[in-house]
């Protein structure tokens, strides 16, 4: 069976949709600090936990209890800030309470050894090499971030490519002197395989990032090359 593949909205953009697995976008804390819940759920999702704004202090332990309540369902930390007192005392505390699966970024693994860690699926030469680093930093320990690749380059040549990069996963249009390098559903699937191999334990994207996949793929696909 493949490894869950979690699509993070707000509520309202979670629209059912046969074999789509979501992770709720929104909690955290709010500017004056107090803590960031939503009144509306996305049944069954993890909680996607964002630093946008932390706490002047660390939090007592009664709000880490509220949160961890609201994190039933699993837990994506997705703090982008360095790591401080005050988030490093969420990470920790969470994880003391939660029975559900954590995913936290790297900087904070060392004080979550328990969680898996999130990796960024960022664009390389190699993808299967790209894992297999990884494998070997974290084992069977963490979730892939897919992140869709799009890059466009100068490129020399005369008239019109298109066709799939077999090492890096990606597919490729050439036209007009400039290389485009992009990802497509199938070639997301096909990291999402590879990553399975080498111990990931799922991947998680951002709901609108992954539709413009489908948007670009459209277009490309109908597009006239000469």
């Amino acid at each position: 069976m493949p490894i869950p593949f979690y699509f993070a909205a707000e509520e309202n953009e979670a629209l059912p949709q046969e074999n789509r697995r979501y992770a709720q976008l929104g909690f955290g804390f709010h500017e004056d600090g107090n803590l960031r819940l939503l009144e509306r759920s996305i049944p069954g999702a993890p909680a996607v936990i964002n630093d946008r704004f932390l706490p002047a202090k660390a939090p007592e332990s009664s709000v880490l209890d509220t949160l961890a309540e609201a994190c039933a369902n699993g837990c994506f930390l997705d703090f982008e800030r360095p790591v401080s007192e005050v988030s490093a005392a969420i990470a920790v505390g969470l994880q003391r309470r939660l029975r559900a699966k954590m995913t936290v970024p790297r900087a904070l693994r060392s004080l979550c050894p328990e969680a898996d860690v999130q990796i960024p699926g960022l664009l390389c030469n190699n993808w299967e090499r790209f894992v297999r680093d990884v494998h070997a930093e974290y084992g069977d320990c963490w979730v892939l971030e897919i992140i869709p690749w799009r890059r466009r380059m100068p490129f020399k040549v005369t008239g019109s490519l298109t066709g799939r990069l077999r090492t890096a996963l990606c597919d490729y249009r050439v036209e007009k002197g400039s290389a485009t390098f992009y990802d497509t559903e199938a070639s997301v699937k096909e990291k999402l395989a590879i990553a399975e191999r080498y111990g990931c334990q799922a991947g998680i994207t951002l709901l609108r990032e992954y539709a413009q996949i489908s948007q670009f793929e459209h277009i490309t696909k109908s597009a006239q090359f000469i």
